[in-house]
């Protein structure tokens, strides 16, 4: 099972191994854990179809999906939203005043940069804007504080879990469609019963207060069956490369 490297490698060890240990033994199979130290590299490697299982954010999953075929079985029920959002005494009031601005972001393929750079291209009153890359959602939140940039993208839920402290500085001037979030993928070589068992593995989780705790610390709350045409199909209509470097 692969995993997206979206957190550092020792955090996700932690938050992961209960749940794949879960699962290995309901399966009665054994699921090794395959962590990634760079986003390149796990990109490359579920593109391959080097795991058989895969847990991966959904634009990265639709990488792998057009080369592989991969399978969404489960996700979270809550899904995710992107967000624009500028100082509260900002002179920039609507989309439109950031034409030719820079925005920073996480960096150019997180999922949050992905949706937004769609609604900010693509949406009433499309823009072209300068992009630069923060790293993390607080240094995103510190540059717009500091005036370093002129607007900041991120998931509505990541001010909150990450700077809420920083929520009253901020004012929001656009907010993208929501969208499903990370799935849980098979490999199409994985069985078509061992496929539906992993699902009914992951939807069982949520019936017990440790499984919900397990579900929580890998990010499928409320689990529900996935469905790739519903889910999914979105990202048929989005560019999924992004900037080619971020403004000087």
């Amino acid at each position: 099972m692969a995993v997206v490297p979206n957190q550092p490698a020792i955090t996700l060890h932690k938050n992961w191994t209960p749940f794949v240990q879960y699962l290995s033994k309901q399966l009665g199979v054994e699921i090794e854990l395959k962590l990634y130290e760079k986003i390149d590299v796990f990109l490359s490697e579920t593109q391959k179809g080097a795991a058989d299982l895969i847990y991966s954010a959904p634009n990265m999953f639709y990488l792998a999906y057009q080369k592989q075929k991969y399978v969404p079985l489960v996700r979270s029920s809550h899904p995710l939203q992107g967000q624009v959002f500028v100082r509260k005494d900002s002179p920039y009031l609507k989309v439109s005043d950031l034409k030719g601005k820079t925005i920073a972001s996480v960096g150019p393929r997180s999922i949050c940069s992905v949706i937004t750079r769609h609604a900010l291209l693509t949406g009433q009153g499309a823009i072209n804007y300068n992009s630069s890359f923060s790293g993390s959602t607080i240094n995103v939140a510190k540059s717009v504080l500091l005036g370093k940039v002129d607007a900041g993208v991120t998931l509505d839920t990541s001010v909150i879990n990450d700077a809420p402290e920083m929520l009253s500085e901020f004012r929001i001037i656009l907010r993208t469609e929501k969208i499903a979030p990370h799935p849980l993928a098979a490999h199409p070589r994985v069985p078509q019963k061992l496929q539906d068992a992993v699902t009914r593995a992951v939807l069982a989780l949520d019936q017990s207060e440790e499984g919900r705790r397990i579900l929580k610390d890998v990010k499928l709350v409320d689990p529900i069956k996935a469905n790739f045409k519903r889910d999914y199909s979105f990202f048929t209509k989005v560019d999924l490369e992004g900037p080619r470097q971020q403004a000087k």
